[in-house]
C-alpha cells in the first residue's frame, strides 16, 4: 500500500490509509478495527461464562457446521445464535436467529412437531381430499 497522505495514518491491523479522525490520539488501529475487535472478545466472553464453550471452540463449532445455521442451512451475515435446550442446558449447535427465536419456540422444541409440520408440507391433506384448490394470486383464469 502507498504511504499515508497528509492528514492520515495507516493501520496497523488492516493495513488502510484512513483519516486521523479515525484513530486515538497516539493509536495504532482505526476505529473500525477498535470496534471489530472489542464486539468479538465481548462476544467469545459471553458465549464462554454463558454457555460453556472454550476460547474458539465457537468458531470450531462454526466451522463444523459449514459456517450455516443447523437447522435451514441458510448462511447470514449476523452471527449464529448458540441454541441450547432450555431444560437440560446442553448445547445444540448454532442456528440463525429465524430457526432460534421463531421456529424452534413455535414448535415448542418437539421433534414430534417437526417431523409432523415435514410430513404435512410434503403430503398436504387438502390435496388428498379436496383435490388441488390454489390461492387466489395462484389461480390461472
Amino acid at each position: 500500500m502507498s504511504e499515508p497522505r497528509k492528514g492520515q495514518r495507516r493501520c496497523v491491523k488492516c493495513e488502510r490509509n484512513r483519516a486521523e479522525r479515525f484513530f486515538a490520539p497516539r493509536g495504532k488501529t482505526c476505529a473500525d478495527c477498535r470496534k471489530q475487535s472489542r464486539s468479538k472478545t465481548t462476544h467469545d466472553r459471553r458465549v464462554q461464562v454463558t454457555y460453556g464453550l472454550g476460547p474458539g471452540e465457537y468458531e470450531e463449532l462454526f466451522n463444523a457446521q459449514g459456517r450455516v445455521c443447523a437447522i435451514c442451512g441458510q448462511t447470514r451475515r449476523t452471527r449464529l445464535d448458540v441454541d441450547h435446550d432450555h431444560i437440560t442446558g446442553l448445547v445444540r449447535g448454532l442456528c440463525c436467529r429465524l430457526c432460534n427465536r421463531k421456529l424452534l419456540p413455535a414448535a415448542r422444541n418437539s421433534p414430534t412437531v417437526l417431523r409432523s409440520a415435514a410430513g404435512y408440507l410434503e403430503d398436504p391433506p387438502a390435496l388428498k381430499f379436496l383435490g388441488p384448490r390454489y390461492h387466489i394470486e395462484n389461480r390461472e383464469e
